[in-house]
């Protein structure tokens, strides 16, 4: 039975537990059991970033991507992110800087659903694609909760700082 007390489960277990532990969790969980249809939006824009909790030692939000819709290539604030891919197919790509302070693509690989990947800043930076015919949903947990971060911006070919912001905030309370 799908249930949002399953949701709370997580966020207990996530707040109850160091950062180090954060993979293993969600490698664990049961995300079959989950509802998030409450908590989606959808745009023919872009893919939307929907809070479903954040407070100070993390941020948990439901992304949701229409065919071939994409991230800019970014970084993660020193953050650390983890994306489990709940329907649907991703492509994650992967980028450095090169010596001549140049963006380069130094590989990809194609997420499936109840996939988890995992992304910061010491691995590099990255972008995010729905690579599926149809829809994908994918859900992101950040440790720390990131307020900013760098991405490429295409028409200057260069970094710069960008302000995150949510398309819906739905945030679910922490019961104890």
């Amino acid at each position: 039975m799908k249930s949002p007390e399953t949701i709370q489960k997580l966020l207990q277990l996530l707040s109850q537990s160091p950062t180090e532990d954060y993979n293993v969790i969600l490698n664990a969980f049961d995300f079959g059991s989950l509802d998030f249809a409450p908590f989606e939006s959808w745009s023919n824009e872009k893919y939307t970033r929907n809070c479903l909790f954040k407070d100070a030692k993390f941020e948990l939000i439901l992304l949701c991507w229409e065919q071939e819709q994409e991230t800019a290539v970014h970084g993660h604030d020193g953050e650390d992110c983890w994306v489990y891919l709940l329907e649907g197919e991703m492509e994650e790509v992967f980028f450095t800087i090169d010596d001549d302070q140049c963006l380069r693509e130094i590989g990809s690989q194609k997420v499936q659903s109840n996939q988890l990947i995992f992304m910061n800043d010491k691995i590099g930076f990255h972008k995010l694609k729905n690579s599926n015919l149809g829809r994908s949903i994918s859900l992101h947990l950040y440790a720390k909760p990131i307020e900013n971060c760098v991405s490429f911006d295409e028409v200057s070919q260069t970094f710069i700082e960008r302000q995150l912001s949510y398309d819906t905030f739905k945030e679910l309370a922490l019961k104890d």
